[in-house]
């Protein structure tokens, strides 16, 4: 009776090598991968941490785990008090540590200061984001929308996911490359049709991307670390334990996998205490990957930062649990991290944590990329010279219209707003 997809993507062309709809077909014949829309719990997460890159901040860059209530959207009357998967608190994290642990008080404050000065200009943001990914055809602006209450097709989750793969170009899913007809091809697969995300540089995708192997080596998908050098993804558990996901990226291939119940009229069924992401969907996703490495592609160490990205990072050792640049010692790790136009490293370790700090530490990068942005103009067009020659959640799934039953998001959003503490997903 429980359900599940699979969806197996090509990072830069958006084909889809393999996909599963469900555990059986004759017993349903729905295709959950592009006819379905889930919560993905915490496996949205790394939206909110791209935009915080986006906007500034760094891996290493400090952040409360602590308590949170935000205030009402558009003076209404309802607060928001999220609450971690294990009802504790974490103190003080760096944003590596928080996404690599799924905290959700600590992706809660990025709200305050970590995507934009106000709570709802950040959700405001964090919108904007997911429509310019194609997470989402429409965004609801409620605040349990970071911890992943707006469900969303598994396809468009991986869609998403490769985006990071590929350092910010987002491919566009397709099953069909090309139709036939008496030997001439009448249709075939616009292979321009990825888009680039142009509010987010190469740099952040980079540094988000090492962000998420780390929740293969240290984090909530520990149990397969010895993948972590080749796999980097990010695990996701809705409320009360209703959707278990993971969605892993190799450099070749992304794969989402979602297992639960089909909620059918609306009724909504747990998996069942702790039976969370890095419980329930790792498990499956292990041979799927492994059966991408051994018929598909060879297993290879994930990509370094391309050159644009480079150009904005420096790697350097870092405290694991302070985030301060070190030189040497047994608990440093090595981080890359965003450098001004003079190369230095952008320090933003106490940006949450200082009043202004965040905003100071944006300016600073604006000023900093002027002239940056100015020398590249400049290079671009002393190339272009010398190289020119003269000849020269309302329901969320009618969006889709692809279906109208199933209890698919039917009245399902609205019924997940009433959890105020929110979406512990791991």
């Amino acid at each position: 009776m429980v359900q599940g997809t699979v969806v197996v993507l090509e990072n830069k062309t958006g084909r889809i090598l393999a996909m599963a709809g469900g555990f059986s077909y004759p017993l349903s014949q729905l295709n959950r991968a592009t006819q379905s829309v889930r919560q993905p719990g915490s496996a949205i997460k790394p939206l909110s941490y791209l935009a915080a890159l986006g906007h500034g901040l760094q891996p290493n860059t400090l952040v409360s785990d602590s308590a949170i209530t935000l205030p009402p959207i558009n003076a209404g009357r309802d607060y928001w008090s999220p609450k971690n998967y294990d009802g504790g608190e974490g103190g003080v994290l760096t944003l590596r540590q928080a996404l690599e642990n799924s905290r959700n008080l600590a992706t809660a404050h990025l709200l305050q200061g970590g995507i934009e000065d106000k709570p709802e200009a950040s959700l405001d943001r964090l919108c904007q984001l997911a429509l310019e990914a194609q997470i989402y055809r429409e965004c609801l602006h409620y605040y349990p929308f970071v911890l992943g209450a707006e469900p969303v097709r598994p396809v468009d989750l991986a869609a998403f996911f490769a985006t990071i793969a590929n350092e910010g170009l987002r491919p566009a899913p397709h099953v069909i490359d090309s139709v036939e007809r008496d030997g001439a091809v009448i249709y075939r697969h616009n292979s321009a049709s990825a888009t680039r995300i142009s509010s987010v540089d190469q740099a952040a995708f980079y540094q988000l991307k090492t962000m998420m192997q780390g929740v293969l080596a240290r984090g909530t998908a520990h149990s397969i670390a010895d993948f972590a050098p080749y796999v980097a993804g990010k695990t996701g558990t809705s409320d009360d334990e209703n959707d278990a996901w993971f969605v892993g990226f190799t450099n070749e291939v992304t794969v989402a996998v979602w297992i639960g119940y089909d909620n059918a009229n609306g009724k909504r069924r747990t998996l069942g205490g702790g039976a969370t992401g890095g419980g329930v969907a790792v498990p499956i996703f292990e041979p799927v990957i492994r059966a991408v490495w051994n018929d598909v592609v060879p297993r290879t160490a994930l990509a370094p930062p391309s050159p644009e990205a480079q150009r904005n990072l420096s790697c350097a050792p870092v405290d694991a649990d302070s985030g301060e640049v070190r030189r040497r010692g047994t608990r440093a790790t090595s981080e890359c991290l965003r450098i001004d136009a003079k190369g230095k490293i952008i320090d933003t370790t106490m940006a949450l944590l200082e009043p202004g700090g965040n905003r100071h530490a944006k300016k600073k990068r604006d000023d900093d990329e002027a002239p940056r942005k100015k020398m590249a103009s400049r290079e671009r067009h002393r190339r272009y010279a010398s190289d020119r020659t003269p000849t020269q959640v309302r329901q969320v799934a009618p969006q889709w219209g692809f279906f109208g039953g199933g209890g698919f998001g039917g009245g399902w959003f609205g019924s997940a707003t009433q959890y105020g503490g929110g979406f512990w997903g791991r």
